[in-house]
């Protein structure tokens, strides 16, 4: 017969105490070990139930995060646009120093970094009265002061236009209006002035280049002067010289005396030879008197023809004309002589004045010689003297260019919308985040009331039948420490339980004790043969 203590027995069946009802059991089961999974349904069960107090700290954040918002000074920003214009003002048609930035980007890019550099923005800030900016305060300070203007300050590209926005956050929208509007000014006459500052440095340039330049073309000129004296070369043109217009002149007066040269030898010629006088001689005045007298000769011997024809050979018509053909003759044999003489004196003078041509050419043919060695010499010269001149000039031209350049206005850089002072300050709308706050406390209050009450919708986790008899076997107990048990065992009966529940049952029936007052001795070390037999007969009646 099995005495009582082979088995535990439920709770529910201890000596003078009334069995639990069915909310204990629940609270029993709740209170044992779960495993963190939330169960849905008690999730929104929970929900359901702290739908107030979940509401009223949605309510409480949210009010906090308003008030927060409505009492935080929020700064006023001010922003001013600046164009950079790259089309260039072609008011004259000369070239400028430094052209506008066209349609490279990476220009606008670079602009925009050099006023976001220290050097910059110190330089506005003095120039602005900011603090931080004289050199009064010690460097550290004065950082320190750059980085907090740095941080008000925006400057950026407006998407891919030429227009650059710059905003500076202030207190006061006067004052951030104020700054905004220096540094754009700062930012337009850094960008136009350093076109102008260019052009002024390139005349600057150009001006001290000339010097030097004037210098070497005086330099070379007076090498040319110097050597065509040294050479006695002097041009009467710009490619004749005086030895070769001399030399062209003689050579054409020879050409003229080698004619009148050949023309008196051929007349004396003639005339030596008993010819008759040419065309020209007596063109020319030679032996006229010679002719009148061969005319005269001609016509005494027809009328001689004639007499002997109507006289006799003894007439003394007849004598008397033959007497004046031979005093003709004689004449005309003077005459001859004479002419033949002159035209001989005629053919020296012709023949001497060739001659003198001739040797005053040979004398200038050397010396042009002379001269045309010197030349090449001479041309290296010129053409230095040449290149430095037209150097010269062009730079001289270009500097005056230059200077009239730097007194024109460039504005390629500019202002097209100046900063006002701002109404309103940057502090968001509350109608545009309130639903956002409201939303945001509304999940922040739902997880702290789920997180306050995990326990309630995480799932337990039931023991198996054989980990929880091994756990009641191998809990000692003391028999002197039982409680007394009534005759009589009644198990409460539930309909269509698991068998396990009695597994349950069990684990309640520590409660039980528990609730009674007694406190089982878990120290107390029983037969372990005993033990075994009641754990074998727990697994074979109820496994």
């Amino acid at each position: 017969m099995r005495s009582e203590w082979d088995m535990p027995r439920p709770a529910n069946q201890q000596t003078g105490a009334n069995p639990p009802a069915d909310g204990e059991f629940a609270a029993a089961n709740d209170a044992g070990p779960r495993d963190g999974i939330l169960d849905p349904s008690a999730l929104v069960s929970l929900l359901v139930r702290k739908a107030i107090p979940i509401a009223v700290v949605a309510g409480v954040i949210t009010a906090a995060c308003v008030a927060a918002i409505l009492a935080y000074p929020f700064s006023y920003k001010a922003t001013a646009i600046v164009l950079a214009d790259p089309r260039d003002q072609r008011v004259t048609l000369q070239e400028d120093v430094l052209p506008a930035i066209g349609a490279d980007a990476a220009v606008l890019e670079s602009m925009v970094q050099i006023v976001k550099s220290d050097g910059f923005l110190l330089a506005t800030m003095k120039d602005l009265g900011l603090a931080g900016a004289d050199g009064q305060i010690d460097r550290t300070s004065q950082i320190e002061a750059l980085g907090k203007f740095r941080k008000k300050l925006t400057v950026e590209r407006k998407g891919a236009t030429y227009l650059v926005e710059i905003s500076y956050a202030a207190e006061s929208g006067e004052e951030a209006a104020r700054i905004a509007n220096g540094v754009a000014n700062a930012f337009a006459d850094s960008q136009n002035q350093s076109r102008n500052l260019a052009t002024v440095n390139a005349a600057k340039s150009l001006a001290a280049r000339l010097v030097e330049l004037r210098a070497k073309l005086n330099a070379s000129e007076e090498d040319v002067a110097k050597f065509k004296a040294e050479k006695g070369i002097v041009f009467v043109d710009q490619t004749n010289t005086l030895q070769m217009r001399q030399l062209t002149e003689l050579s054409q007066q020879l050409a003229v005396a080698k004619n009148e040269t050949e023309e008196a030898r051929a007349r004396y010629d003639e005339v030596k030879g008993g010819g008759s006088i040419s065309i020209s001689a007596r063109q020319s005045g030679e032996g006229g008197q010679l002719s009148f007298l061969r005319q005269q000769r001609a016509e005494l011997a027809q009328s001689l023809e004639q007499q002997q024809q109507i006289y006799g050979p003894r007439h003394p018509r007849i004598i008397q004309t033959q007497q004046m053909m031979r005093g003709l003759d004689s004449q005309i044999a003077e005459e001859r002589r004479l002419l033949e003489q002159q035209l001989k004196a005629t053919l020296d003078v012709a023949a001497n004045k060739q001659a003198e041509l001739e040797k005053q050419i040979a004398s200038l043919s050397s010396g042009v010689s002379l001269t045309e060695a010197a030349q090449v010499e001479l041309d290296a010269l010129e053409r230095e003297a040449a290149a430095n001149r037209d150097i010269y000039q062009q730079f001289l031209a270009r500097n005056k260019q230059t200077d009239e350049l730097a007194l024109l206005v460039e504005d390629n850089v500019r202002i097209v919308s100046e900063a006002v002072p701002p109404l309103r300050s940057t502090r968001p709308s509350l109608s545009m985040i309130g639903p956002a706050l409201a939303l945001v406390s509304l999940i922040i209050a739902t997880a702290a009331i789920i997180g306050l009450n995990l326990g309630a919708v995480t799932r337990r986790v039931k023991r198996s039948a054989t980990e929880a008899i091994r756990a009641r076997v191998d809990r000692p107990r003391r028999p002197a420490q039982m409680p007394p048990q009534p005759a009589t065992r009644k198990r409460r009966q539930t309909p269509d339980r698991d068998p396990l529940s009695l597994l349950d049952d069990w684990q309640d029936e520590d409660d039980g004790y528990a609730a009674n007052g007694f406190k089982p001795d878990r120290y107390a070390q029983p037969k372990r043969s005993s033990a075994s037999q009641r754990s074998n007969r727990d697994l074979r009646r109820y496994g």
